[in-house]
């Protein structure tokens, strides 16, 4: 192995991975660019996750998803459902924006852009749950740091709905989350549909002030180093898509 070898010259690199092939030694990999801003800031944004159209499918799922509570919820009262199946209201860290935990499709999703965070950051995952929230106008969420499960995650902007917001006032508005450096420094992470901030949960500092527009749905993708300190794959449940343990 080459000790100095991100301190090559791209002439020396290609020189010395034909020696390397020429004696049968294994070619480093080179770590992407994405996982030395992710090591040293421990956070990175990930542009066009998904596509746009991708994330305006889910965008639409997720009002829809909110929508139908906020009907069924109004016809049978909060009580006559399993909200481990339906969402809920009543979000802790966001009160009153609809949230879910564990839903089939996000957990798909979780799963299935696994690899892609996995070469972004150069870390091995395990998949711990999703959840994804539709924020409304005046929403916010608290400062906090997350639990274990939320080792490793991501926020991923689906979509949002800034029709409402005076754009002579307001020309650039993006509804951000903050992010506090390591060097305590608080930084405001804008992102558009299919963008994602990849982070460590807990020990990064999050939150967002209150939202001017009129919905914005977001999805978390939580996840743990494989092998890692915690590794609590699916986050204790037996399979992708399963309701929260209690």
């Amino acid at each position: 192995m080459i000790e100095n070898w991100k301190d090559l010259t791209d002439e020396q690199k290609k020189f010395a991975i034909e020696q390397m092939k020429k004696h049968n030694i294994e070619v480093p990999k080179e770590v992407p660019e994405s996982a030395q801003i992710f090591n040293s800031m421990n956070y990175v944004i990930i542009k066009n996750l998904i596509d746009k159209n991708m994330a305006k499918f889910f965008y639409e799922y997720v009002k829809v998803e909110a929508n139908k509570l906020r009907l069924l919820e109004q016809e049978h009262g909060p009580e006559c459902y399993d909200h481990n199946y339906v969402g809920i209201f009543n979000d802790v860290q966001a009160p009153g924006v609809f949230a879910r935990y564990g839903d089939p499709t996000f957990d798909t999703l979780l799963e299935l852009t696994r690899p892609l965070f996995e070469e972004a950051i150069n870390i091995p995952l395990v998949s711990t749950y999703s959840y994804h929230r539709l924020y409304q106008t005046d929403s916010d969420l608290k400062r906090h740091k997350d639990r274990k499960s939320c080792e490793i995650s991501a926020t991923l902007c689906l979509g949002h709905d800034i029709s409402n917001i005076d754009k002579k006032v307001y020309p650039n508005y993006n509804w951000p989350m903050w992010v506090k450096d390591e060097t305590g420094k608080e930084m405001p992470i804008s992102l558009e549909p299919g963008d994602a901030i990849m982070y460590r949960g807990c020990e990064v500092e999050h939150w967002r002030e209150p939202f001017m527009g009129l919905n914005h749905a977001q999805v978390f993708l939580h996840y743990n180093e494989k092998d890692g300190e915690f590794n609590n794959i699916y986050d204790g449940r037996k399979a992708l898509g399963m309701p929260k343990l209690t």
